[in-house]
């Protein structure tokens, strides 16, 4: 039963060729139906290999700061949810579609399109607080298993179709067309029960996040007041895997209503500067946006000036006018000299015109203000390897790793520091943590061969190498076994 199950899932990603073209993942199983549908282990485990299949897919966002603000403001929001205890990986998506989508084991993406729409931060911590609820509740799963007289194979093979078509409309399509050439019918979406519970819980949780609950219904009416000028395959995706009603909003106004009109202390200029940067990383017109820019900064019309500014200067350093985007920047920097986020600009600006010591230099100042800050000590570290300092770059890189923050992007660039180092056997190492982070398990594997033949005779190097190597490879022979 279980090569069955396991094959299905395969199956249904092999017709899905249009989202991964190979790839070395294989979905766990699912569990026995008569109780939970899976345990919380094989829940993650799902989740997980849906990311790793999405990483290979699609290039998510890297930037550390952008990644650290969604971060951040995901995890305020676990804190004060029904279940935060749970693991939570936040990730973006550079899709310009409004929409962000839970898959199980608590991976929520956001596209950045859902972002550039949200007008405030508390609009965007309402579509974040849902999905955490859908998480917290396992409205995924529970749907499915609500099914009668649905077997386990098929059961497994709608849930892969149902994180498919979150992510990836199209693939999610012909991935649920497959399984219903076979004879099932079923509805992916959240019910409507599902969607209640996530309303009411999202509310619960964003006002003990501290955020304005009329956000949501705010949000939500906006949406759909837009999609009447949209046609066919146009509507924003968010309004088709959560349909947003009239009565839906008028319940979420009610509710709303019930709480006090008091909001929390919060950096919401930082939403508004994290929005532009963004909107800057990801358009496909550059000159026009510069042109958008100018015109609002001239004639003032803009919903918040210093992030149009801040803006600006950003599209005029990718467009390389970088002295002009220096004196967009330095009124800015002026005015509010410890934002991290300006001299962030400010440092690259440097490194753009060829100033290595003088971006160094600030990115120093700036530990001392914001001593071990995530995105600060990813984008020193950078910096650092260009100036051939990998020792002060490893320190600083291990020190993230003490405080609990791995990501992609560490292990890379601790297995580029190590290299410059000599240090062959360690650099290979993190380079299979890097690879067995995106869900590359063979290359992983490959890598902590080499990092194995590199250990010399350091017997205690070579052990955790060892160990670590069996846990990937007993990972592999398990997945084998399923197909």
């Amino acid at each position: 039963m279980k090569k069955v199950i396991v094959l299905l899932f395969f199956s249904l990603f092999i017709i899905s060729t249009t989202l991964v073209a190979a790839v070395d993942i294989a979905l766990p199983d699912i569990g026995d139906s008569a109780g939970a549908l899976v345990s919380p282990q094989e829940e993650y485990r799902i989740g997980q290999a849906f990311y790793w299949r999405l990483q290979q897919s699609t290039d998510l966002i890297e930037d550390p700061e952008v990644n650290s603000y969604i971060q951040s403001l995901g995890y305020r929001l676990v804190a004060n949810s029904a279940a935060p205890n749970l693991p939570f990986t936040f990730f973006m998506v550079p899709d310009s579609s409004v929409n962000a989508f839970a898959a199980p084991g608590g991976f929520i993406g956001t596209h950045s399109g859902l972002l550039l729409t949200s007008q405030s931060e508390d609009e965007l911590a309402s579509v974040l607080a849902h999905e955490i609820a859908h998480i917290t509740q396992r409205h995924l799963l529970r749907s499915f298993e609500k099914q009668k007289g649905m077997s386990l194979p098929m059961t497994a093979a709608m849930i892969a179709a149902a994180l498919l078509g979150a992510a990836d409309p199209a693939a999610g399509s012909a991935a649920i067309m497959a399984v219903q050439a076979a004879g099932v019918q079923m509805q992916l979406d959240f019910t409507r029960a599902h969607e209640k519970e996530a309303d009411n819980l999202g509310m619960v949780n964003l006002v003990n996040s501290g955020f304005d609950a009329h956000a949501m219904p705010r949000f939500f009416e906006r949406l759909q007041s837009e999609s009447r000028f949209y046609t066919g395959n146009a509507v924003p995706e968010f309004l088709r895997t959560h349909p947003v009603t009239t009565s839906r909003i008028a319940d979420a106004r009610g509710r709303a209503a019930s709480y006090p009109l008091q909001r929390q202390v919060s950096d919401e200029l930082q939403f508004y500067l994290m929005r532009e940067k963004l909107r800057v990383m990801t358009t496909t017109n550059l000159s026009e946006l510069v042109q958008y820019y100018a015109h609002a900064i001239k004639t003032g019309n803009s919903s918040n000036t210093i992030a149009t500014s801040y803006g600006y200067s950003l599209a005029l350093s990718k467009a390389g006018e970088y002295t002009k985007a220096r004196q967009v920047l330095q009124p800015l920097i002026e005015a509010d000299d410890d934002r991290l986020t300006y001299q962030l600009a400010l440092a690259e600006i440097e490194i753009q015109v060829g100033r290595l010591p003088a971006a160094l230099a600030i990115y120093q100042e700036n530990q001392r203000l914001y001593p071990d800050d995530q995105a600060l000590s990813l984008v020193q570290v950078s910096a650092l390897l260009l100036a051939h300092l990998p020792d002060e770059a490893t320190d600083i890189l291990l020190r993230q790793l003490e405080l609990g923050n791995p990501s992609q992007r560490l292990y890379r660039l601790l297995a580029q520091a190590q290299g410059e180092q000599g240090k062959k056997s360690q650099s290979h190492s993190w380079l299979a943590e890097y690879y067995y982070a995106s869900g590359r398990l063979h290359a992983a594997a490959d890598q902590l061969r080499l990092a194995a033949e590199f250990a010399n005779r350091d017997e205690y190097l070579l052990s955790k190498i060892t160990a670590r190597l069996r846990e990937v490879e007993q990972t592999l022979v398990r997945m084998d076994e399923r197909q």
